[in-house]
């Protein structure tokens, strides 16, 4: 089975509803000042000011954020998510709420120096997509391990039907040396959920902890838990490669070297998500020649980044036009990695790795349903 590991889905002004909620997801009341767990799904007004959202409005003759932006964003997802291709799984991935040191969440960041999340979907949303839609997509989590009850909302999500749980340190403030973190990812290894990390530079969300990009440290606190037999399945996003061809191929480097040597027979992977684009395709033509470490690749689309081909015409050869004319981006990332030689292990290999991957399909029981209650500050 083919499954997309790397997927988003993300609103702009979603408003939580009667629907079946997660305990520690009771939702709130969206308003002036509010938190991101305010709403289901949410984009800061920070993050709907850069550059490229404005470009993207003005070229598209989109609505403003809101009700009407987000519908056009329903069907923009369903055209690309929900068109036939080699992908037969989409993981839609959750994305929890900036946390402080202190485990509070901070209202929505307006200014480039504010601290605080530019996106939120909550584990309730990216869920409730996931029942609908049994066949087609998987529950990707995200929990913050700052979270006073992040142990207990790991083990929620879970039973919930969870396949993998979704960090970005840089962006989320998540420090593998913290002890919470220690714990938090102890407690995915006991459960057997995998946790799906981002390291390295990052451009479409704020960096607001510049250390937490460097992978020494994780890959250090990974050798300790392995130590302890506490190390979960663990997949570094985009293969820790920079954002553009020139960036420091430091944690790149490390990654390989790990993956080859001290991690070869760990639970350590990395996905291929963003390869298929234009500031990273030099790296997974690097990673077609390096066949003894397919085995600990999966794949991903990194969806809704669009794909491109333009620096693949060399591995895709007469295939690149039949390629090309894919309309899906995430089925044409596929089909790229596929007619560029990539071995069909990377295809296949998260279908052995994930738990939960039959879980909506068998019509598993949801969570009791609740409405969406006044704002409550638990994060």
């Amino acid at each position: 089975m083919l499954i997309d590991v790397h997927c988003h889905y993300t609103l702009t002004r979603r408003a939580p509803v009667t629907q079946p909620r997660f305990s520690f997801e009771p939702g709130g009341t969206p308003g002036p000042g509010a938190r991101p767990t305010d709403y289901d799904s949410c984009v800061s007004d920070r993050a709907l000011g850069r550059l490229d959202w404005r470009l993207a409005r003005w070229w598209l003759r989109l609505p403003a954020p809101g009700p009407a932006l987000d519908a056009w964003l329903e069907q923009e997802y369903a055209r690309h998510l929900h068109a036939p291709g080699p992908i037969e799984r989409f993981v839609l991935l959750a994305f929890d709420a900036v946390h402080a040191d202190d485990g509070r969440v901070p209202p929505l960041p307006r200014r480039r120096t504010d601290f605080g999340s530019d996106i939120y979907s909550s584990n309730s949303f990216i869920r409730g997509l996931c029942r609908r839609h049994p066949q087609r997509f998987l529950f990707g989590a995200s929990v913050h391990p700052y979270r006073q009850d992040a142990e207990a909302a790991l083990a929620e999500v879970f039973a919930g039907g969870a396949c993998l749980v979704k960090w970005m340190p840089l962006h989320h403030n998540i420090d593998p040396d913290d002890p919470r973190t220690r714990r938090a990812l102890a407690c995915c290894a006991r459960l057997g959920l995998p946790v799906l990390l981002h390291c390295g530079p990052e451009f479409t969300l704020t960096t607001q902890r510049p250390a937490l990009a460097a992978l020494g440290p994780l890959l250090a606190a990974l050798a300790e838990l392995r130590r302890t037999g506490d190390m979960p399945v663990t997949v570094l996003a985009h293969a820790a490669t920079p954002v553009t061809p020139w960036g420091s191929r430091d944690g790149y480097r490390r990654l390989l070297a790990a993956l080859a040597g001290e991690f070869a027979a760990a639970p350590l992977y990395a996905d291929v998500s963003a390869l298929v684009t234009l500031g990273k395709a030099g790296f997974l033509r690097a990673l077609l020649r390096r066949p003894e470490l397919h085995h600990k690749l999966l794949f991903g689309s990194d969806f809704p980044v669009p794909p491109s081909l333009a620096r693949l015409r060399s591995v895709l050869g007469g295939a690149r036009r039949a390629v090309a004319a894919e309309p899906a981006w995430p089925q044409r990332a596929a089909r790229a990695c596929r007619a560029a030689g990539l071995s069909e292990i990377v295809l296949q290999r998260a279908g052995a790795l994930l738990p939960n991957v039959d879980y909506f399909a068998r019509g598993s029981p949801a969570p009791r349903a609740v409405p969406a209650g006044p704002a409550t500050r638990r994060g």
